[in-house]
This record gives C-alpha cells, structure tokens and sequence, in this order.
C-alpha cells in the first residue's frame, strides 16, 4: 500500500487539534475520528498514540465512484496522526495503487483525477507536519 508519510515536532495532541482546520480548508470533512491506541489500550494492549480520521471530499468520491463502483472499499481515505517517543508523524494513504488493483482500465481522465487527488492529500500531510502554513 502507498502511503504518504511526514515528521513534525508537533505533539500528537497540537498536531490532532488542527486536523479539522487544515482538512476542511483543503476541501475534505472529516467523517470519522478514531481514537484507535485508546481502542487498544482498552483491550489490553500497550499501543503509541494513534488517531485515524476517514477523510472526504464529496466531490473526488463521486468520481471515483463514477469510475468504478468497486472503489467504494478505499473511500473514504484515512488520515493517520501517530506519536512517537520524540516526534509525531503524519500520514495519508495513497489512493493511486488501491485504485488501479480495483479498477483495471486506465484512462487519461482517471490519471489526471488520481494525480489531483493524490496532491490534495499530500497538501493536507505537509501542512499538518509544519512543512507549510
């Protein structure tokens, strides 16, 4: 699976608190927050500090969708906020490859949304790393 992976200095809970801001001002919302290391600790298990936030944007859904309705397993896309003992990092999966193992046809249209897509999400990683403002 690609993924797309940045550092920050931020701590895991300033860098969590500007998910929202940074995904909505890129055209995403937020459909679901999962607090998935407290999930963890619940049941017993010792697990660094992660969140999972299923991202959208209605728009890039719908045409994913138009192109194949059996991309609905990789919508919505997951943004991850993981704390590490001295920095956090920051990560987004990459659509591009689950897509194409859905969906066999290639097309210029398809590659061009993917590629738009791709660089939206990469946008949300770095600005949400402190890479940019």
């Amino acid at each position: 699976m690609s993924e797309y992976r940045k550092k920050s200095e931020l701590s895991f809970e300033n860098l969590c608190a500007r998910v929202p801001e940074v995904v909505q001002k890129n055209g995403f919302a937020i459909l679901a927050e999962i607090r998935t290391s407290d999930i963890l600790k619940s049941k017993g298990f010792d697990y660094a500090n992660l969140r999972t936030y299923d991202i959208c944007n209605a728009g890039y859904a719908n045409k994913a969708l138009s192109f194949d309705s059996g991309v609905e397993t990789i919508v919505p896309c997951h943004l991850i906020v993981k704390g590490i003992e001295d920095h956090t990092e920051v990560s987004v999966q990459m659509p591009r490859e689950m897509f194409e193992s859905l969906h066999r046809e290639k097309s210029e249209d398809m590659e061009s949304f993917l590629g738009e897509v791709e660089t939206k999400l990469k946008a949300i990683v770095e600005e949400l790393s402190g890479l940019k403002p």
